[in-house]
């Protein structure tokens, strides 16, 4: 029997945690000197150690849930993106057997999302009280006297907007933003995570769930949830690009997978349908917005809203 090898979960998860901890910084790393790099350690590793804690940990639900049905899984492979202010795109896990029912479908898909989402809010609400507020004036005058640099901006969803505002505020959004420290960055992008992993469409986590609890009949609605979904790009331009993603890889639809030989539950209907909800708390429309000396560009969503507030406000 060939013993599994882990050499390129170890590299992927070393990679990841420097492009975590250095992000655009990472290929200057020659031309610093070691108390820069020392100073990049100590602000950014909370972020990096956090991050990495979320990642494996919603991993290791979908992997723990796989094992439980004798499902053979892989560990987790960490995605490094040294190009991001994120630095990751995430985790997976591979799944190496057929699931062989719906019921096993629910729990796998469900408890990685589940995971995230606890860790990802605690790391949120302890990291904001650590966090400040910035002025956007102060900003914008920084970047005028600087037209080399940007700024940028990470955008609410429902709940960081009402945390941020019960921790922080009340404070005018179009005046101030959040400069979030490295344990409520982690949260956020946790979160941000969390939400793109519940998206409804084809092998991510929201798709393993809404095709649990909706069954086949889902396929009679799904395209039409995926043409509102493009609708996002409106406000920001990057859902173009997930859209095609989604179409040409992840696929719209979930393949298919026999119902199991009894109905899926009264508590995992419920806790499906709650964590499909909770999407509408954590997605943000617009989660990163790139600003230069010259402002940021509106989008056409909000350019058509400014249009719609003055024909409205004669």
């Amino acid at each position: 029997m060939n013993r599994p090898t882990y050499g390129w979960n170890v590299l992927l998860f070393v990679l990841t945690f420097f492009t975590l901890t250095f992000q655009d910084d990472i290929f200057r790393i020659p031309y610093l000197n070691s108390a820069t790099i020392s100073e990049i350690f100590r602000i950014r590793t909370p972020y990096s150690f956090s991050l990495l804690g979320i990642l494996f940990c919603h991993e290791m639900g979908h992997y723990f849930a796989a094992r439980y049905y004798g499902i053979k899984a892989t560990l987790p492979y960490f995605l490094p993106v040294p190009f991001s202010p994120v630095g990751t795109m995430g985790a997976v896990i591979r799944i190496k057997e057929p699931i062989r029912n719906k019921i096993q479908l629910f729990d796998i898909g469900i408890w990685g999302p589940a995971m995230s989402l606890v860790l990802s809010i605690p790391c949120l609400v302890i990291g904001l009280y650590n966090s400040q507020l910035v002025s956007l004036a102060e900003r914008a005058a920084t970047l005028q006297a600087h037209p080399g640099l940007v700024d940028i901006h990470f955008g609410d969803s429902i709940l960081t907007y009402i945390l941020s505002q019960k921790i922080l505020g009340p404070f005018d959004s179009s005046l101030f933003t959040v400069e979030y420290n490295p344990l409520a960055f982690a949260g956020w992008v946790g979160l941000l995570i969390t939400a793109l992993n519940l998206l409804p469409f084809g092998q991510l986590d929201g798709g393993h769930i809404v095709y649990s609890l909706a069954g086949e009949g889902y396929r009679k609605w799904i395209y039409y949830l995926f043409s509102a979904f493009l609708l996002l790009s409106i406000w920001n331009y990057s859902w173009i690009l997930w859209g095609l993603l989604i179409y040409y890889f992840i696929r719209v639809e979930h393949p298919f997978v026999p119902d199991a030989s009894y109905p899926i539950g009264k508590f995992r209907k419920i806790f499906g349908w709650g964590m499909l909800l909770s999407f509408l708390l954590i997605f943000p429309i617009s989660p990163i917005t790139v600003v230069s000396s010259s402002g940021a560009k509106n989008s056409l969503g909000e350019d058509l809203w400014n249009i719609l507030l003055e024909v409205f406000s004669k």
